[in-house]
């Protein structure tokens, strides 16, 4: 178990900073401005991995959390863009259709009723995060409004993510990469099988 533990630590120090910060960045920026992705894009696992990587790396994580940060505002803003000028027609495509209507429907009411607060919060649960932008900008919801709460949601919440991921490489090192290795192959093997039964089922 050590051995692999050394062998993932090795295999972190090498790859450079420059591609921890376009993975991180680009994930979590595709997440919410596109809807197909942020179906399957699992951000927090990602900002975890890059938490650690800049624990056990030699990646900064100011600059990390300074680019997550950025990319996450960026995203969000295309979000609300495509939603403002054609989130009627996003909402009934293939990729929108999958949210489900009861999903578009609880954003729709949670940006009706909390407003501001909706979309400041939004960015910490799932799915959420992904309707809330083109929500806004469907329901009109005022730019100055939507970036004051989002600055406040999307910095938060990556900056904490993040900082999760570091504070716990920087204290468990070798073994959280151990069992985050283990974790991440037992999830996508869990997910294909999941996957393959839900295809036969509707078979």
């Amino acid at each position: 178990m050590h051995i692999i533990a050394d062998w993932l630590v090795e295999l972190v120090e090498s790859v450079p900073s420059w591609a921890v910060y376009l993975v991180a960045c680009a994930v979590v920026y595709a997440e919410t401005s596109t809807l197909i992705l942020g179906l399957i894009l699992p951000s927090e696992a990602v900002l975890l991995a890059g938490g650690v990587a800049a624990a056990v790396g030699p990646t900064s994580i100011g600059a990390l959390v300074v680019a997550v940060c950025v990319s996450a505002v960026a995203g969000d803003l295309t979000g609300y863009r495509i939603g403002r000028s054609s989130g009627h027609r996003v909402k009934a495509s293939r990729a929108g259709r999958r949210f489900g209507e009861h999903r578009w429907q609880r954003a729709e009411d949670r940006i009706d009723r909390d407003g501001m607060v909706a979309v400041a919060t939004g960015r910490w649960i799932g799915y959420v995060r992904t309707l809330v932008p083109p929500v806004a900008g469907m329901t009109r919801m005022r730019p100055a409004r939507f970036v004051a709460a989002d600055l406040i949601g999307a910095t938060t919440w990556a900056t904490t993510v993040l900082l999760v991921g570091y504070f716990a490489g920087a204290a468990l090192g070798t073994t959280l990469l151990l069992y985050a290795t283990v974790a991440l192959v037992l999830v996508a093997g869990g997910w294909y099988v999941w996957r393959r039964w839900q295809r036969r089922r509707l078979a």
